[in-house]
């Protein structure tokens, strides 16, 4: 009991006699303090794991370098037929995509982000977005070329949408928006009837067929 007493002086400061009746109180306080403790212990929430921001490395500057180069570059990467199997359009047309974009809206230029460094040039971003919509590429699997993440492509395609239906009417409707003409339905049926859907106009079912 000598250890119990000099313990509760020390931590509690209370000084306890030395008569059995005495002992047996310090016995049931030191008894019900220790279970105070325990019971605080257990009732403390338990500390959640700090979830800390991933980073990749990205290295933009070398996958747009090699972007430029099996795209753009003349004579170095993709013939002019693999590029419009690839993002749905010829490299003239391409070119003049995004020239307007670069013209109405902002975003499209390559800009520093928060830490100095450059981002996504124009013509990264155009070619992600052109890939996406015309390969229905899921965004996770052109991230390895394109480095960039689902939710920078997301943005831009949102942005593009939004380009195309309130600034692009007025340079490209009427070429490109208009509402197809008789001409266009018997070209189309004649197409489709050649490639054994004979009667068909336009059906999402039958765009990937073999």
């Amino acid at each position: 009991m000598s250890l119990m007493r000099a313990y509760v002086r020390v931590k509690y400061g209370i000084y306890l006699d030395s008569s059995s009746d005495e002992e047996e109180k310090a016995l049931l306080m030191f008894t019900q303090l220790c279970l105070d403790e325990l019971l605080h212990i257990i009732r403390q929430p338990i500390p959640r794991k700090v979830q800390t921001r991933s980073l990749i490395t990205r290295d933009r500057v070398w996958h747009d370098a090699k972007m430029m180069n099996d795209y753009i570059t003349p004579g170095t990467g993709y013939t002019s037929r693999q590029f419009k199997q690839r993002l749905g359009m010829r490299e003239g047309l391409f070119e003049k995509f995004l020239g307007k974009l670069l013209e109405v809206d902002p975003e499209w230029h390559q800009c520093p982000d928060g830490t100095d460094t450059m981002g996504h040039s124009p013509h990264m971003k155009l070619v992600v977005v052109m890939k996406c919509l015309c390969k229905s590429t899921a965004v996770d699997s052109v991230n390895d070329y394109t480095r960039m993440g689902a939710t920078t492509i997301y943005m831009y395609l949102k942005i593009f949408f939004h380009t195309i239906c309130m600034t692009f009417g007025e340079t490209f409707g009427e070429r490109y928006l208009r509402e197809p003409t008789p001409g266009d339905f018997h070209r189309l049926l004649a197409k489709n009837a050649e490639r054994g859907f004979p009667g068909m106009l336009g059906s999402v079912d039958c765009i990937q067929w073999p």
